[in-house]
């Protein structure tokens, strides 16, 4: 059996208050969206189908780009999910005998551990279909799974729900797993006939009771299941995200002194006997080798720190920044597009941007690149075993070869020669009696 996957992503997220679509709205710096296809394609699918809106053509292209074997398909009207599964054509599959599995793309803490269980489960029970339940501590207005003799037998929703039935704890999430011949088969006998005048997949239930079809269910942590409609429920999302990024960290070995206060984004990675201090932000794209410490209140993004390091306080990395092991980078030091070797310290005030610098090189406190011209970005380059004094200004282009010295206080334009040192002369001049002259 193939499996084929529909995710649900049409929805106007009015709720959100935003211009952008509500799926775009990120958890740990990465669109809810993506996090529901990323697990979904790390089963194989034949097929991944996204139904969106006419709304969402921008979005498409980035999506597209990103997941160039996902397919699209428009829902012109939001009449309910089973309208939307209408709108994709049933060339997604290879066989009526493949499996088709229904997600939802404002419900990124899905899992896809949970999905294979779900799709082992329908296949070895040769089920008809397979709903995904929860039992969550809230049962709020959620629609409840009335199950007998281990088969579900109608689902209630909570508006239609008598006080026996609101007692239930188990829960619908809305995630479906079908058989492909039986959701083709049935889809057009769902109805309207409910007071919002839509087409809900809910109703398969009864219909597959009715022709002596098997609905089975699969219960899961009520977490993963949690879909967003505003943002309330996107910072509790996130929250939960975070909470399980930073127990995978701390499983490898990595000291938080302060988790709640630490922001991880979704692809952060921090090797074992790192310590990360209170207050520090990781941005996408961050890589943290073993033995380092990254101190409070830094800033880091689109950044490669090797073993060893210290970073911060005050830090901030970013733009193609990568750090060698056992350099030391201090407080309000920004690195931008640089390369920094092994064994350098820059302890405090200095900007370096689009710069390389190279082994056991210091670098004086307010030191600046002066990288742009107006135009261009320029280089600076310094060699092994160079020694920058405080308060320079180090204009770009520029080359200083190893073994050098620049004095405190120089505007250095001029390349400097292996072994050199270069300083700016000024005369400290003095007046006795100045105030009786003046």
């Amino acid at each position: 059996m193939n499996l084929s996957v529909i995710i649900l992503a049409a929805g106007k997220g009015t709720r959100m208050n935003s211009l952008k679509p509500k799926v775009f709205h990120e958890v740990a710096n990465y669109p809810m969206l993506y996090h529901v296809i990323d697990s979904a394609m790390a089963l194989s699918p034949y097929s991944c189908n996204l139904v969106i809106s006419e709304q969402m053509s921008d979005q498409a292209k980035l999506i597209k780009n990103k997941y160039n074997k996902v397919k699209f398909y428009i829902q012109k009207k939001q009449l309910g999910t089973a309208n939307a599964v209408m709108s994709v054509t049933k060339t997604r599959v290879k066989s009526i005998n493949d499996i088709t599995l229904i997600l939802f793309g404002d419900s990124p803490l899905i899992e896809t551990k949970t999905i294979r269980k779900m799709i082992s489960k329908i296949k070895k029970n040769n089920a008809d279909m397979l709903i995904l339940t929860m039992k969550p501590d809230d049962p709020k207005n959620y629609g409840r799974i009335i199950v007998e003799k281990n088969r579900v037998k109608k689902i209630v929703e909570f508006s239609e729900a008598s006080l026996s039935h609101k007692k239930i704890k188990l829960c619908n999430s809305g995630v479906m797993a079908f058989k492909n011949s039986i959701l083709n088969k049935n889809l057009s006998k769902i109805r309207d006939n409910n007071s919002k005048k839509e087409f809900y997949l809910t109703d398969l239930v009864e219909i597959l009771n009715q022709n002596k079809h098997s609905v089975l269910s699969h219960e899961c942590n009520a977490n993963e299941t949690l879909g967003v409609n505003d943002r309330t429920d996107l910072q509790k999302v996130d929250s939960l995200f975070q909470l399980k990024i930073r127990n995978k960290l701390l499983k490898k070995g990595v000291t938080l002194l302060d988790p709640t206060s630490t922001y991880f984004s979704y692809d952060v990675d921090i090797g074992k006997d790192s310590t990360i201090f209170p207050n520090v932000y990781f941005g996408l794209n961050v890589k943290v080798g073993k033995n380092v410490k990254i101190k409070s209140f830094s800033n880091l993004e689109d950044a490669d720190i090797r073993d060893g390091c210290e970073i911060g306080p005050f830090a901030r990395i970013r733009n193609k920044t990568k750090i060698s092991e056992n350099s030391r980078v201090g407080n309000f030091v920004e690195l931008k597009n640089s390369k920094i070797s092994k064994e350098v310290k820059m302890a405090h005030l200095s900007y370096i941007g689009d710069a390389t610098i190279e082994d056991n090189t210091n670098i004086g406190a307010g030191t600046i690149t002066c990288n742009y011209d107006g135009k261009r970005k320029n280089k600076t380059k310094i060699g092994k075993n160079c020694f920058i004094g405080s308060n320079t200004s180090l204009i770009a282009p520029l080359e200083i070869k190893k073994n050098s010295i620049v004095g405190a206080g120089t505007v250095l334009k001029n390349n400097v020669s292996v072994g050199t040192t270069v300083f700016r002369k000024s005369e400290l001049i003095k007046k006795k009696n100045f105030k009786k002259e003046r």
